[in-house]
């Protein structure tokens, strides 16, 4: 249910794994406005496992720099995305393009795999029974059709109706203020490798460079209603050019609105991102401030968590524990996204309250930075304490689960720093030395069609599996078993891992 970034990207990541999902859309025709416009590095990777990166790099503005000016626009604060020491990924940028184009890009690569989108479909209702949930959708023309799917995906945005139907609601709180978003055509000094954050005594203008020398903006923190009731109903150029100008006086010529709108920003999260054959994605599960950009890609995280773990249960393979493991460890990841959203729009606030009291806001030190870049960048997106990651250290009495120790190379949990050099859509076992002979074939033969066993080390994949044992990386690139030996006790701890959640062939 939806065809924004998280449908399609669930549809498309369904597909390459030989399933067909029926994607139904509510609007008659694509959008063309600019909306969430940033793609942090973690989702480049997402992206190039589904065959897609290279179009969005070609379509987009790189953005290398986070910047801080004051209304003179002289340089407050300035933070890199590059140096891949520094944040560990192949990706040491953001790509801006506008979403219209993301969702192209994406349906494009659904077509090739066979996919479509049915628009001009909303979902009436939504009834669970035992083995399926009963849809009713309203086409176009008015006509109703029942249909009987296994599960529902609701991924149409906040106003959800998969989400309604299992009673959620969004959880959280509502910031103040109005904020005024636009897609432009502008003058001023600004470099586009990067954004910029104008903080003034007058509150913010916020700049991210787009394709076809544009500039999606951000004009918020308003120090007035009145001011804020003139936005809710006028986003004509002459308002927001005004808008712009009481914050930054001179620093912006606004030369042409393609669109605008005024909006209230959220942090709220569902308690549950599942409910048996109901699923949600996106915001229809949860909504952050736009001032990190990380909701739009926590969607698409959220679309490539569930696809692998829902292709194994509609054929047969997963246990009840797979498809159960995504509210967990979604939940939890997309609290963390929260909270450092959270953490990003309280700094470009406090840049203003400086700029209003003239005292200077704290320097974060060199480790809260790098922390921070990494966190902004979502490569420190976590899964440690989902019931699918274990650990074998060899010790006595050691098996799976246990965590004690450590058995060296990433941990359990981690994104694997180099999933882009594993190729196709299951389970990799990758050893660092000799296996036991008995124990691997007759692990490669249980686990045939499920799991590819190769090397930790080679010239494109960095030995991060501990020396003589072996990493388990699950399909979507996380480690989700670490051992600490390659004999035949480690291998059995493997294989009663992968028992947890899968049925062998």
């Amino acid at each position: 249910m939806g065809a924004g970034p998280s449908g399609l990207m669930a549809a498309v990541e369904l597909a390459r794994r030989g399933v067909t999902a029926r994607l139904v859309e509510r609007s008659p025709e694509p959008h063309n406005q600019a909306r969430a416009t940033a793609v942090q590095p973690a989702t480049m990777e997402l992206l190039a496992q589904a065959g897609m990166a290279q179009e969005f790099l070609d379509s987009s503005v790189h953005v290398q720099y986070a910047r801080v000016y004051d209304a003179g626009l002289r340089t407050v604060a300035e933070s890199s995305f590059a140096g891949g020491a520094a944040i560990g990924c192949p990706f040491e940028f953001q790509c801006s393009l506008p979403q219209w184009r993301t969702e192209q890009i994406l349906a494009g690569r659904l077509t090739e795999l066979g996919g479509s989108v049915e628009r001009g479909v909303s979902a009436v209702s939504l009834d669970e029974r035992e083995d399926h949930v009963l849809a009713w959708l309203e086409h176009g023309d008015g006509t109703m059709e029942s249909v009987r799917a296994g599960w529902v995906i609701g991924a149409g945005g906040a106003g959800s109706v998969t989400r309604e139907s299992m009673t959620e609601t969004l959880e959280g709180s509502t910031y103040r203020g109005t904020a005024l978003v636009a897609d432009m055509r502008l003058s001023c000094a600004l470099p586009r490798d990067g954004s910029g954050l104008i903080a003034s005594p007058a509150g913010y203008v916020l700049l991210a460079p787009l394709p076809d020398d544009r500039w999606l903006t951000f004009t918020g923190d308003l120090t007035g209603e009145e001011e804020e009731e003139q936005l809710a109903a006028d986003y004509s150029p002459r308002a927001v050019e005004a808008a712009i100008s009481r914050r930054a006086p001179d620093a912006v010529g606004v030369h042409e609105v393609a669109w605008a709108a005024a909006f209230r920003m959220h942090r709220r999260l569902v308690p549950r991102l599942a409910d048996g054959r109901r699923i949600l994605l996106g915001d229809a599960g949860h909504l952050s401030s736009p001032f990190g950009g990380e909701g739009l890609n926590s969607g698409l995280h959220d679309a490539s968590n569930l696809a692998w773990k829902l292709s194994l249960a509609t054929r047969g393979q997963a246990r009840p524990a797979l498809l159960a493991s995504y509210a967990v460890e979604r939940g939890a990841a997309d609290e963390h996204v929260l909270a450092v959203s959270d953490r990003v729009h309280q700094l470009a606030h406090g840049a203003v309250e400086s700029a209003r009291s003239g005292i200077p806001a704290p320097e974060l030190t060199p480790g809260e930075a790098a922390a921070l870049l990494r966190a902004r960048s979502m490569l420190d997106v976590s899964y440690a304490a989902s019931p699918l990651t274990g650990e074998y250290t060899g010790h006595a009495g050691a098996g799976p689960g246990d965590h004690a120790g450590d058995a060296g190379g990433a941990a359990p949990g981690e994104r694997y720093p180099g999933r882009l050099s594993l190729a196709g859509t299951r389970h990799h076992l990758l050893l660092n030395g000799p296996a036991d002979p008995a124990a691997l074939t007759r692990l490669r033969r249980r686990w045939a069609g499920l799991v590819d066993i190769g090397t930790a080390a080679g010239p494109d994949s960095p030995a991060r599996a501990p020396a003589g044992g072996a990493l388990l990386i699950r399909p979507d690139g996380y480690v989700g078993f670490r051992a600490a030996t390659a004999d035949a006790a480690g291998l059995a701890a493997v294989e009663d891992h992968l028992a947890t959640y899968l049925l062998a062939g």
